[in-house]
């Protein structure tokens, strides 16, 4: 591959990568703010995002042209940092995300959840940090489980993790449980992690549309 034809190629997938990540993290914060309702999805959504963005710059970075020592640390370091990148990633998104939640009405619509799953459960440890990040510890005592959540209250985010990979099945489940009792209660939305999401949402995507025009300019 020619420098010009790698450089025709990199035009064409830089902007539409970037372009796609912002229309994804436009997308998920604009239902907190249409719904005015706390809600969580899946930290994987973000890990197939990076996919999108990461695999096509690995891949056409191995087919960089090498004219220099410089290019060849590209050709072989940014691919192989890019892949370590991943695969840490797959290891540590596990969990779910949760956006416009307080530590109360996060705690409330945890506790009303196993309930109605008829899950029994005891709160093993809790502790806050200077950073107001509430950080609880809940062994689900009927299947030998453990449940990690974490809240900033003061940004309105969250999250959910178990620890045992056997049960993240179930993890899903109340996940949905906890989406259905926010869609069906007057639980007040914190909407400022939507909103922060939002604007760099719109960043990424209006980056991305901007590269287009400069690049095929210049190309």
């Amino acid at each position: 591959m020619s420098i010009d034809q790698f450089l025709s190629i990199f035009y064409i997938v830089v902007p539409i990568s970037i372009g796609t990540m912002g229309t994804f993290y436009s997308v998920i914060p604009l239902r907190g703010i249409i719904t005015r309702r706390p809600f969580l999805v899946s930290d994987r959504r973000g890990l197939y995002l990076m996919f999108v963005f990461l695999i096509p710059t690995i891949l056409l970075l191995i087919f960089l042209p090498v004219t220099s020592s410089f290019s060849l640390l590209l050709k072989w370091l940014i691919p192989a940092l890019y892949t370590v990148l991943l695969v840490i990633m797959c290891f540590v998104l596990k969990g779910y995300s949760a956006y416009g939640v307080s530590d109360i009405t996060f705690r409330e619509a945890l506790i009303a959840t196993l309930e109605k799953l008829q899950l029994s459960h005891e709160q093993l440890s809790h502790e806050e940090t200077l950073s107001s990040i509430r950080h609880t510890s809940i062994r689900l005592t009927s299947i030998d489980a453990d449940l990690q959540v974490g809240v900033v209250s003061w940004l309105g985010s969250g999250m959910i993790m178990i620890k045992q990979r056997e049960h993240r099945t179930l993890l899903k489940q109340i996940v949905s449980e906890i989406n259905t009792y926010f869609r069906m209660s007057s639980t007040p939305s914190k909407l400022t992690p939507c909103i922060i999401e939002l604007v760099f949402g719109i960043l990424m995507f209006g980056l991305g549309v901007g590269l287009t025009f400069l690049l095929f300019k210049i190309a």
